[in-house]
């Protein structure tokens, strides 16, 4: 009993310690595609970065492509657990919606978040793209889903919802397209700004007209 439970103590570490590593080099690999352009980046550079040889990089990583997608998969994971977190909580709609965007921002302001969403999601296998593509409409379905919210609670103009919603996201989206870690405002102001911009343009113009007086 006390040899089976030290197995498992050390497996868990032993798993801690990959998971760091593979963190590690993924960040690592965003960095590069970001300076170079993932179809310029090598895998060489990106181990001799690490100080890693090319072999034991494989240990974590199968390839280029692979590295590209674990990249997306984690950014995506990321927002989709903001998001998740926000739904389930007891705000009303229109602060889950501000919470929700800034939450997503800070996650897309991240160094190698930015790295990755900078380079052509496109480039990847159809299998990879398409396990990409999934982790993506989760996300929005979740996202829309604040929005009928406060439809329902009588917050949210119904009228050409659909539209508002998608310009909210391409918004948010793009910001890793133009953010720079030496700008001005940090993600928090970003995401500050982007919210009450969102959420001003969603509500009803009886509930817009109550929170000015």
């Amino acid at each position: 009993m006390f040899n089976s439970m030290n197995n498992i103590e050390k497996k868990t570490f032993r798993q801690i310690r990959y998971d760091a590593k593979k963190i590690q080099i993924l960040e690592s690999a965003a960095r590069i595609f970001a300076r170079k352009g993932f179809e310029k980046a090598t895998v060489e550079e990106i181990a001799n970065e690490l100080y890693m040889t090319k072999g034991s990089l494989y240990y974590y990583i199968k390839s280029k492509e692979d590295m590209l997608f674990q990249c997306h998969m984690m950014a995506l994971e990321m927002t989709n657990e903001v998001m998740g977190e926000v739904l389930k909580s007891d705000l009303p709609p229109d602060l889950k919606l501000r919470n929700a965007i800034m939450g997503q921002t800070e996650v897309l302001t991240k160094e190698f978040v930015v790295g990755t969403l900078r380079q052509q999601e496109l480039l990847l296998p159809k299998r990879m793209l398409k396990k990409v593509v999934a982790e993506r409409d989760k996300f929005e379905k979740t996202f829309f889903k604040i929005l009928e919210e406060g439809v329902k609670k009588g917050l949210f103009e119904k009228n050409d919802m659909k539209i508002k919603g998608y310009a909210i996201l391409g918004a948010t989206n793009w910001v890793p397209r133009w953010y720079s870690l030496s700008g001005k405002l940090s993600p928090r102001q970003i995401g500050e700004i982007i919210a009450e911009f969102a959420v001003k343009g969603l509500l009803k113009s009886s509930v817009s007209k109550l929170s000015k007086e």
